[in-house]
């Protein structure tokens, strides 16, 4: 079957705070057509009801609201959650500190053939391409970590976010030998990506849908597993 995800931080103090929300929840709706999203990860999303809200999704589709404004949706009609958490992987530098960085994930299983989904969205650590506190070694081991202590045998994996890592950084280097990078975006240098389970999957199609007022694209794929 296909699956299509979307990763998109939503730069909620400017956007949102200061501006209203923007076109980012209409954009998001926009694009649903003539294939709708199966999951959806946030950054800096401080209200994921308002997103949805905003692009009159709340009806298709269910949500997660986990810590340091991190935010999942799912398309309820095809998907149930089996399970959820958001667990700490990276701190930001003293510098630059806005606080710690998490990755919220979240299991799933199709309705109708039983298939399952592990789909996990973070925000990476400051400075840009520094890999925080700890480095870009912790900042990698720690994701996978969480990956491997929660993904089961058989799901079909993905990893989306704004890792503040571009592909010369060693916290993308260390997620590609062990990832199937499917697409990364264009904003700050590339630091938004989107990884499948690193067998290869059929990716169908990858594109950046603009930014609906952000500083970052929306970034999405279809992959067939």
């Amino acid at each position: 079957m296909q699956i299509k995800v979307l990763t998109y931080n939503l730069f909620w103090w400017n956007l949102f705070d200061l501006r209203g929300g923007g076109d980012a929840g209409k954009l998001v709706a926009a694009n649903t057509a003539p294939q709708p999203f199966d999951f959806m990860g946030f950054q800096e999303c401080e209200d994921v009801v308002a997103v949805l809200r905003d692009g009159g999704l709340l009806p298709e589709y269910a949500y997660i609201k986990g810590d340091h404004a991190l935010a999942l949706a799912y398309r309820s009609a095809a998907w149930e959650l089996i399970a959820s958490s958001t667990d700490l992987v990276a701190e930001d530098m003293r510098v630059q500190w806005y606080g710690v960085r998490g990755l919220l994930w979240g299991r799933f299983r199709n309705k109708e053939n039983g298939k399952t989904v592990f789909f996990a969205t973070h925000h990476g650590p400051l400075p840009l391409n520094s890999g925080g506190k700890c480095g870009w070694q912790a900042t990698a081991f720690n994701i996978m970590r969480v990956i491997a202590q929660t993904a089961q045998e058989g799901d079909a994996l993905f990893l989306v976010g704004d890792f503040n890592a571009d592909l010369n950084t060693g916290t993308l280097k260390q997620l590609d030998s062990r990832f199937h990078r499917i697409f990364s975006g264009k904003a700050f240098g590339g630091i938004d990506h989107i990884f499948s389970s690193c067998s290869g999957a059929n990716v169908i199609d990858t594109r950046s849908y603009g930014n609906g007022g952000s500083d970052h694209d929306a970034l999405g794929a279809v992959v067939e597993v």
